[in-house]
């Protein structure tokens, strides 16, 4: 059984069109932007075809005629961490960042914190994407990696210089949003209980792990009789 039932998804961008559609097969969805779909970035924010309209709107009408969950949007930004008194927010139990800036990103931890629920935070650059999770009195992204708003941010495209030097590519968010479900996935089969390696970064060859081992040990809900998976990676030629 899917340990969660609702997430919250902020940013409706290249990312969470990859993202939304399938998360919302397997649990309900809240859609957070209040930007709209611009046509130069249709190739990367498939909806920006059809539309401009806001996006969380215009993703949620798009995927709830094929999910069986329910499928919720904001057409607003989320500036502060109140806002999670809302509405939209009840019964929300995982946080899914998909937004451009790091101020944002702390936001959302923030909100996370007081509501005592996983944030996953995704974000991509030309030709990496990534993700990190925070587990409240876990595991604290900002307390291991810097979020600065100044150059160079990690993952953010809220610069003019970044985004010409190093633009978005489809690509990368496909590999972003492949980040977040693998912690999404590993993050299933720690509350199960079973072992996980929580991917935390993806590049062309190879893939950092978080401490799964002591995030298990944190958790403490592991059988004894388990041990931890170990992953091998062979590269052959053809």
């Amino acid at each position: 059984m899917n340990p969660f039932k609702k997430a919250a998804i902020i940013g409706c961008g290249g990312i969470a069109t990859n993202l939304a559609p399938a998360l919302s097969r397997i649990m309900d969805v809240v859609l957070f932007d209040g930007d709209k779909y611009e046509p130069k970035n249709v190739s990367r924010q498939f909806p920006a075809l059809k539309s401009t309209e806001n996006k969380a709107k215009t993703l949620a009408s798009l995927i709830k005629e094929h999910t069986l969950h329910n499928v919720e949007f904001v057409e607003s930004f989320v500036k502060c961490s109140s806002e999670a008194t809302k509405d939209a927010w009840k019964d929300v139990d995982l946080i899914i960042g998909c937004v451009d800036n790091n101020a944002s990103r702390r936001i959302l931890i923030e909100i996370a914190e007081d509501l005592e629920i996983c944030c996953i935070l995704g974000g991509n650059e030309h030709e990496e994407g990534e993700a990190h999770c925070f587990i409240p009195d876990v595991y604290n992204p900002l307390l291991h990696h810097a979020f600065p708003d100044t150059e160079p941010a990690p993952w953010a495209c809220n610069s003019d210089k970044q985004i010409d030097k190093h633009p978005q590519t489809p690509l990368a968010n496909i590999m972003a949003s492949s980040a977040i479900f693998h912690i999404i996935l590993s993050l299933q089969k720690v509350m199960s209980p079973m072992n996980a390696i929580v991917h935390s970064r993806l590049e062309p060859l190879s893939s950092t792990f978080s401490r799964a081992k002591n995030i298990l040990a944190d958790i403490g809900n592991v059988p004894e009789a388990a041990a931890p998976v170990e992953l091998t990676q062979e590269v052959s030629s053809q």
